[in-house]
């Protein structure tokens, strides 16, 4: 089987997914076609994919872009076509822990929201929905009115459709900007009709600029994951947050643990029972002392004489 054409089948396969990204297929692309220059017939085995990504030469997490791409594409194939998979034993490359990702923290948050003009009612439902829910901008693009519950949106993101819960105050947003533009598809427009990923990019990005906000990282994944670092920090826990943001793995939410950690530690300092022994101690101390000072005094007025007596 010629390799271009079995790269074809698993792009195709991709576009027709409704849950995937738009970014999916431009990612695998390039990836699969290089392979396919040197590989122009699909290997049986591991020696010629090995031989390939020893030719990539790059940096560690593209050397493993490289791998995950041409793993999952062989996985299609051998399940679509029932033959061995070449890469069924092959491990990944090792890369190394990605660096502490780019947050927001609650007064950058509250700078951001503030910087919508109240004029502006879509940009300031745009903002208060993605710091309310953690949601993914593609997942804002696709929301359309009938989506909207009582207390929960429902989107459609990487891993499916999930439901999300949102606050009165961007429910009511919501509703509002809907009633404004009077259209029925979609709940965010821009002058040429829904708003896509790119174009609410850029529109959180100008907002993260106005508040003052810097790079490395400006964008709407910046606010999701300040969503899931302050979501751990107000006390919830990683499964439920797994729910809330989409992940198909519990270790991805893991880093959102990572992220608050230095925040945890404070409330630690504030909160832990060793800080209450500390102080219930004391006051067991202060309670001794005053016992003792209470009874020194009585023994005192015991040995003392009573006025009116002579010592005759």
């Amino acid at each position: 089987m010629k390799t271009e054409q079995a790269i074809n089948e698993f792009l195709d396969s991709r576009i027709s997914n409704p849950n995937l990204s738009d970014l999916t297929v431009p990612w695998y692309q390039p990836k699969l076609q290089r392979f396919a220059r040197v590989c122009p017939k699909l290997p049986k085995d591991r020696k010629p994919i090995e031989t390939f990504l020893a030719t990539i030469n790059s940096s560690p997490a593209t050397n493993l872009n490289y791998f995950n791409a041409l793993r999952a594409f062989f996985r299609f194939i051998s399940d679509r076509h029932d033959i061995r998979n070449p890469m069924a034993r092959m491990h990944a490359p090792h890369s190394k822990k990605k660096g502490r990702r780019a947050t927001l923290e609650p007064a950058e948050e509250m700078r951001l929201l503030e910087s919508v003009p109240e004029s502006n009612l879509r940009d300031r439902a745009i903002l208060t929905l993605f710091v309310d829910s953690g949601i993914r901008s593609s997942e804002l693009a696709g929301l359309r009115p009938q989506d909207i519950g009582m207390e929960t949106i429902y989107v459609s993101g990487k891993t499916g459709d999930r439901e999300v819960p949102i606050s009165e105050e961007t429910r009511k947003l919501l509703f509002l900007t809907i009633a404004r533009h009077g259209k029925s598809d979609y709940v965010f427009y821009g002058h040429k009709g829904p708003l896509t990923r790119n174009g609410i990019y850029r529109i959180v990005s100008a907002y993260m600029r106005k508040a003052g906000i810097q790079r490395p990282k400006v964008g709407p994944h910046r606010v999701r994951h300040a969503f899931g670092k302050g979501y751990l920090v107000n006390g919830g826990d990683l499964r439920s947050l797994q729910l809330l943001m989409g992940h198909a793995n519990i270790s991805t939410t893991q880093v959102y643990a990572d992220l608050a950690i230095h925040d945890i530690i404070a409330k630690h300092h504030q909160f832990t029972p060793l800080r209450a022994a500390h102080a219930a101690a004391q006051e067991s101390f202060l309670d001794r002392v005053k016992a003792v000072e209470e009874a020194e005094a009585i023994l005192k007025e015991s040995t003392d004489e009573p006025e009116g007596i002579s010592g005759n």
